[in-house]
């Protein structure tokens, strides 16, 4: 195998940030504050302000905001399946958004019809990771490879401590450790954020800006969206990531495959109830008569059917 050397040069950078907090750390309106400084920052450079997108999985907090900040939002219900993030976040890049918040991506992970329900759909073995990992992979290469800036709220595993104040009195105080998603997904960003939740002070768990470097612990902002968004600016221009078929074959590409189609589609469908969902049966059948997703001999009808399914809601349980 041969390699090319060449010079390296610095490229414009789509900035990827994470933010974790135990509830009520203040993850959403950190991350608004961060988008609205990238898009003040970004509007003074173009002469053009970029839309801001919210993609809103925790009931209506996303709401909570709307009178301070500008943005637009997109309510994703359960099933949380990766496939569903990976066509939101298509879905922002397609319509123009150049700003995107996940808000939370944990429900990728730990939600209804999440990966750790998939694995438990698929047998609960180990092995069954075998089938849900490529389907994982292929979320956290969606967030890399899109040519928007990403900022991706998680939910902190819960921990507690005891502390004292000055006057001896002890209180437990509640800390995020890690995230609610898959061990080490948090590193795949830019920047990664720490938010205490009684500070809402942000502590750098990783900064490849360098912006954040000796700061022991700081309020996120719109003036440090504004560094963040003149950093990612600086360079040549962008080149953009293109995988190979067969590297994408192997994180879970579903483009051509209809036997992959299928199975996603009775995944979804488990997630939702399966006939006990009179409306999921109702979809289905109106592309299979039999409602069995195994009937799919066209391609195209079958991922018709499935970005139609996958707007259905699951049966309260």
């Amino acid at each position: 195998m041969g390699f090319q050397v060449k010079k390296a040069v610095r490229e414009k950078i789509y900035v990827k940030i994470a933010l974790m907090s135990p509830s009520g750390g203040g993850k959403t309106y950190s991350a608004l504050k961060l988008a609205t400084g990238m898009a003040n920052k970004m509007e003074l450079m173009t002469g053009k302000r970029p839309k801001i997108l919210l993609g809103n999985t925790e009931a209506k907090r996303g709401y909570y905001y709307a009178d301070e900040f500008d943005y637009d939002i997109v309510d994703i219900d359960a099933p949380h399946s990766p496939e569903k993030y990976v066509e939101f976040i298509e879905f922002a890049v397609n319509k123009g958004y150049k700003i995107l918040i996940i808000d939370s991506s944990s429900h990728e992970w730990e939600g209804r019809g999440g990966c750790l329900e998939l694995q438990q759909q698929a047998g609960g073995t180990y092995q069954a990771w075998g089938k849900v990992t490529p389907r994982h992979n292929k979320f956290i290469q969606a967030i890399a490879d899109s040519p928007i800036h990403i900022i991706a709220t998680m939910r902190g595993k819960d921990q507690y401590e005891l502390e004292k104040d000055e006057r001896g009195k002890t209180s437990v105080k509640k800390l995020g450790v890690g995230a609610k998603q898959r061990d080490g997904f948090e590193y795949e960003f830019t920047c990664t954020f720490l938010i205490d939740q009684k500070t809402h002070m942000a502590e750098v768990q990783k900064d490849n800006t360098h912006i954040f470097e000796n700061q022991v612990a700081t309020l996120l902002n719109e003036s440090y969206g504004e560094k963040i968004a003149k950093w990612a600016d600086i360079g040549k221009g962008y080149t953009p990531i293109v995988r190979s078929k067969d590297e994408s074959s192997r994180h879970g590409c579903i483009d051509g495959d209809i036997a992959a189609v299928k199975k996603e589609i009775i995944a979804v469908c488990t997630a939702l109830g399966g006939t006990k969902n009179a409306e999921l049966m109702t979809t289905l059948k109106a592309y299979v008569p039999s409602g069995n997703p195994n009937a799919f001999r066209d391609i195209d009808k079958a991922k018709e059917c499935l970005v139609k399914i996958r707007g259905i809601r699951a049966l309260e349980i």
